[in-house]
């Protein structure tokens, strides 16, 4: 019979779950995170994972979601501390969402290319539903600047997700340059999108 786990005990076993799915991830990647290592750092039963997660992918998929919330979050704070918004603030800004990703443990993910692997084990309707949340947080962001008539938020937060991919390729595209290639990829959608006077 499967323990009953309290809402304080819920809370504690997914917060742990997490940082276990992080450390794992940094560690080791997607492929070789197991839930047998994951029950293993947090002290609950196989059975007991499966009462909070579908299976590690949901996990993964899961931890993935909040680090890029904290992300954005960390950025609206910085957009409302801005004095100046425009093409050279969104620059720096995103450029420095996609410095933070680069020293994170989705860096192991994107070394191993193996964003392809876990997408293929979520759900459709769940990767839709992600992509409604981007949608949801690009315009947010983009709330903050004078937005070209022409531009569609869901053009914004597919590009924003197409630079975010280009790292999955870093060493294919030349890791030498990468930094100041995103960089200019990054200012020339601000122009692209962006009305200044």
């Amino acid at each position: 019979m499967a323990t009953a786990f309290s809402d304080q005990e819920r809370e504690l076993i997914k917060a742990a779950l997490n940082e276990a799915a992080k450390d794992c991830l940094r560690q080791y990647g997607v492929r070789k995170t197991t839930v047998d290592e994951l029950i293993h750092r947090t002290g609950i039963s196989k059975g007991s994972f499966y009462n909070f997660y579908d299976s590690k992918e949901a996990l993964i998929f899961h931890v993935l979601e909040e680090y890029q919330m904290s992300l954005i979050n960390e950025l609206l704070v910085e957009l409302e501390e801005s004095e100046q918004l425009g093409v050279d603030t969104f620059t720096e800004l995103v450029y420095g969402l996609y410095q933070k990703v680069s020293d994170s443990f989705i860096m192991t993910i994107i070394k191993n290319q193996e964003f392809d692997v876990l997408m293929r084990k979520i759900p459709q309707e769940r990767v839709d539903e992600h992509h409604l949340l981007d949608n949801l947080f690009t315009e947010q962001v983009m709330s903050f600047f004078k937005m070209k008539d022409t531009i569609k938020v869901d053009l914004v937060s597919t590009s924003l997700r197409n630079l975010f991919m280009s790292m999955v390729h870093k060493e294919e595209v030349g890791e030498e340059n990468y930094a100041a290639a995103l960089k200019l990829l990054i200012r020339g959608l601000a122009l692209q999108i962006i009305e200044e006077d």
